[in-house]
């Protein structure tokens, strides 16, 4: 049976997950700030599959530097 789950696409590997994490982190970081619930939002959405792929930390640094810019993202 290790076949049936090596042949399953995992989240991170679909890349309609990838697209809403990008648009999660952007709505998240819009106003340059995250709250307690938006950076649960993230870690849900991360470890959905009980794993972080570089795809996914990818996403989310590429996305927050185009988002921030060289401005640091503030913890409300």
């Amino acid at each position: 049976m290790i076949d049936s789950l090596d042949s399953a696409q995992t989240p991170a590997e679909d890349p309609s997950h990838l697209s809403n994490l990008r648009s999660l982190v952007q709505r998240v970081m819009a106003d340059g700030k995250i709250s307690r619930q938006e950076a649960q939002q993230l870690r849900s959405a991360l470890f959905a599959d009980g794993q972080l792929t570089p795809d996914e930390l990818e996403v989310v640094r590429k996305t927050m530097r185009e988002t921030l810019g060289d401005n640091p993202l503030e913890f409300d």
